[in-house]
């Protein structure tokens, strides 16, 4: 049949897809195209990919809680008896047993009064400022936060001003500074100016009617691409001098850090001094989902203003039984957490004795500079061809000029795996492949 389509909107299409393709081409000439890479195994130490069977570096299931059995039986259990989805929002008939019993044990493993599930990490991140910050009230971050906290707090209509990677003195400056008017003049100046993204939700739901706004210091615990921490004792005294309320994203540090393995916070002794604090269930414990943890009035907040918790399906009763296992398993078996962190303690020290460049991680998650996207993308390639996956990281994700390996540990990596690591690390430093400090 004939495409009855008016010409115009044709050729609109044409060249829409034209652009498209342009982009794309320029993308794969800077080495910065992505392509998705069918993963035909479960994600343990070692995957099989593209019919290829290669040990993994890029996991984020640090405990190996993804495919641990008791793990596993609890979410083929849950889903025998309550279904493969929760089919509805939770404020309508979606609000199963067991995510009530999941959000109870988060809270106590946190300990908060309370805490409430999201279907992922981004959500529960996107959740937070927008519900509890808007016009005239300013939130601090820290430039390498991950993208979903950056996003809430632009779509906050928040202030939003950002201060160089883990720069303490910036981020008491900003703090320290008067906050404007709710819907006055943006104040220039040479850090991110105020976002005119449209909020999505009721800003300013727990500022006082006629007093000031409120004040915001966000972090991530663990960041991401570079493995580092959080000085969160140094942020807490900084907030607390200026009146601001800290946020901490505990994605990459739930499960790891801790005597208990709650998270950095726990490790670096601020639990009670911190506001609000995210976590996921798609890390360490194995699982899938976002949660934010806080006081009872915080949590009941988000329940009502929340657009990512009020507008979406549960989440699936499955993964809440998945996590009620993960839990039990890190309260019984710390020694996953301390081979983890042992591990990755080892690797970094061989690998800057080899000369590379690691930035200054102290995590699972170990950069091995490249510089270049094309100069990653070949390392990498060399790693996948002597049996090993270990992703290139390339802009826009990082930086400019800071593209890099990112080797990520798990707990179920063995001693021979690590070895088989370092050996063609040191063979492509050698080489001259990568950065040396």
């Amino acid at each position: 049949m004939a495409d009855q389509t008016p010409r115009n909107q044709r050729d609109a299409r044409l060249r829409w897809r034209e652009a498209l393709a342009d982009d794309l081409r320029r993308q794969n000439e800077q080495h910065l195209r992505r392509v998705l890479r069918p993963v035909e195994s479960s994600q343990g130490a070692e995957l099989v990919i593209e019919g290829r069977r290669y040990v993994q570096f890029c996991t984020n299931n640090y405990l190996g809680l993804a495919n641990h059995p008791e793990v596993v039986d609890a979410a083929r259990e849950a889903a025998i008896r309550w279904g493969v989805g929760a089919s509805a929002s939770r404020l309508v008939a979606g609000s199963m047993d067991l995510h009530h019993q999941l959000e109870q044990k988060l809270a106590a493993f946190k300990g908060t009064e309370a805490a409430l599930l999201f279907p992922t990490g981004f959500m529960a991140n996107l959740a937070m400022f927008t519900t509890f910050a808007g016009s005239g009230d300013r939130i601090v971050s820290d430039k390498l936060n991950h993208a979903s906290l950056i996003d809430s707090a632009r779509y906050s209509q928040a202030e939003h001003r950002i201060f160089p990677h883990r720069d303490l003195a910036k981020a008491q400056s900003l703090l320290a500074r008067p906050l404007r008017p709710a819907g006055g003049t943006k104040p220039g100046g040479g850090e991110e100016p105020a976002d005119d993204s449209p909020a999505l939700s009721s800003p300013g739901v727990i500022a006082d009617a006629d007093g000031p706004g409120r004040k915001f210091l966000a972090t991530d615990a663990v960041f991401s691409m570079d493995g580092d921490l959080a000085d969160l004792p140094g942020l807490c005294d900084i907030a607390e001098a200026n009146g601001a309320l800290v946020v901490v994203d505990e994605a990459h540090a739930t499960g790891v850090f801790g005597s208990r393995g709650s998270g950095l916070a726990e490790a670096q002794g601020v639990c009670g001094r911190v506001a609000l604090s995210m976590g996921t269930l798609s890390k360490a414990l194995g699982s899938v989902g976002g949660f934010v943890c806080g006081p009872r009035e915080a949590i009941d907040m988000l329940v009502n203003k929340a657009r990512t918790f009020i507008y979406t399906t549960a989440l699936p009763p499955m993964c809440s039984a998945a996590g009620l296992a993960a839990l039990a398993v890190i309260e019984r078996q710390p020694h996953r957490r301390q081979r983890l962190l042992a591990m990755a303690a080892h690797v970094r020290q061989e690998l800057e004795a080899m000369g590379f460049d690691c930035g200054e991680s102290r995590s699972p998650i170990i950069p091995v500079m490249a510089g270049s996207a094309e100069s990653a993308l070949a390392a990498s390639e060399q790693l996948r061809q002597r049996g090993l996956f270990v992703p290139a990281i390339r802009p826009p994700t990082v930086p400019a000029h800071t593209a890099r390996l990112r080797i990520s540990l798990m707990a179920d990596h063995t001693d021979g795996h690590i070895e088989q690591l370092l050996q063609a690390l040191k063979d492509l430093g050698s080489a001259g492949k990568l950065l040396h400090r």
